[in-house]
């Protein structure tokens, strides 16, 4: 199993000077976690609120890209029907190229209403949107002189983006899917698969089910899910959990229509019992020996790669930073040897595999 580093970033404020210190937190973070045994660094990507300072993830990759040579970077994720697909597969390529070829690509459709309508777009198109913009993203990709034409994504003339694919035949994939549907493409287009934080292992099972009945994890295939993750004592523990009730609850009002005031996404210092519960339900905490216990139930459940988010809602940094430099002195060097059971199929291999992608 691999294990990633995820940011969100959300920030009670989003001035100039608080996003200067997120960001060379996150600088910070990637010259250390290259040397700590973390496979990449995963950056989401939001809009005009601070639910998340990450409104230029390619941007803020190709800083980490210089930070640290050897760390992979990854999107969790672009959403689609906000890009325009020559735009970003210029801007992808670049990356990938200004890196060496060490970028992994998550797309996703998006789900806020107010970042649509900011786009001049409707979020009951998402699906259309995404499937046209994923079509075209992947000829410009695989393809010289290249064109398109879709009710939402139109290039009317051949073209060729440049450069060319470092990685062959282009960055990985990696789709943000939970439905049976959306598994579905993902298999079809032969993508990694991302699954959200508040996924249980009872609905990771249920899903990997779905994968197996329409043919199996293929040999190479990912299978993703972001993590909350803590080490600490059982006071910030408590503080942890409501920090992610927190960040949970904004992006629930964000999805409800509840719009950002000046930029400040909605925020609410009350804690919701039934989500607090679900929250402990999936935060993965404990002693070491209990974290990575809780690991190896993820790989029982086909999970080959985990994106760990330390940091949550207005939690501060030092809290995060120890918990985070626990995990990877004391639980991460124990989690390369985890890797899926054979499914019946023989799709995701069995223990003893420990050929993961890179």
């Amino acid at each position: 199993m691999r294990v990633g580093l995820g940011y969100l970033n959300m920030a009670p404020a989003g001035d100039s000077r608080t996003a200067q210190t997120i960001y060379a937190d996150l600088l910070r973070d990637a010259r250390w976690a290259q040397d700590s045994g973390f496979a990449g660094i995963w950056l989401t990507e939001h809009h005009f609120s601070t639910y998340g300072l990450t409104a230029s993830p390619l941007l803020l990759l190709a800083q980490v890209a210089a930070a640290a040579p050897r760390l992979r970077l990854g999107t969790s994720v672009l959403v689609l029907p906000f890009w325009d697909p020559v735009r970003l597969a210029a801007d992808v390529l670049t990356l990938d190229a200004l890196s060496g070829g060490r970028l992994d690509l998550g797309i996703g459709r998006g789900y806020q209403p107010h970042e649509f309508l900011g786009f001049g777009r409707d979020r009951a198109d998402n699906r259309e949107i995404f499937t046209e913009a994923v079509e075209a993203l992947q000829r410009l990709f695989t393809h010289e002189d290249s064109d398109f034409r879709g009710r939402f994504v139109r290039i009317d003339t051949p073209v060729t983006v440049l450069p060319r694919p470092t990685q062959q035949p282009h960055p990985p994939i990696w789709m943000a899917a939970t439905s049976p549907d959306s598994l579905r493409v993902a298999a079809e287009r032969g993508f990694h698969y991302m699954l959200p934080g508040l996924t249980t292992i009872e609905e990771i099972a249920q899903r990997r089910r779905w994968i197996e009945d329409a043919g199996g994890l293929p040999p190479g295939r990912e299978f993703q899910v972001n993590r909350f993750v803590y080490l600490g004592d059982d006071d910030g523990r408590e503080r942890v959990v409501r920090e992610i009730v927190r960040q949970v609850q904004t992006s629930q009002a964000l999805t409800n229509s509840v719009p950002p005031r000046a930029g400040i996404a909605p925020s609410t210092d009350d804690v919701d019992p039934a989500l607090a519960a679900k929250v402990r339900e999936v935060l993965v905490t404990g002693t070491a020996g209990e974290v990575i216990e809780q690991f190896r139930a993820l790989a029982d459940g086909g999970i080959t790669y985990v994106i760990a988010g330390f940091s949550f809602g207005y939690l501060d940094a030092a809290t995060a930073r120890r918990s985070r430099e626990r995990f990877a002195a004391d639980v991460l060097p124990h989690l390369a040897a985890l890797s899926p059971a054979a499914d019946s199929r023989g799709g995701a291999g069995g223990r003893d595999r420990a050929d993961r992608p890179a």
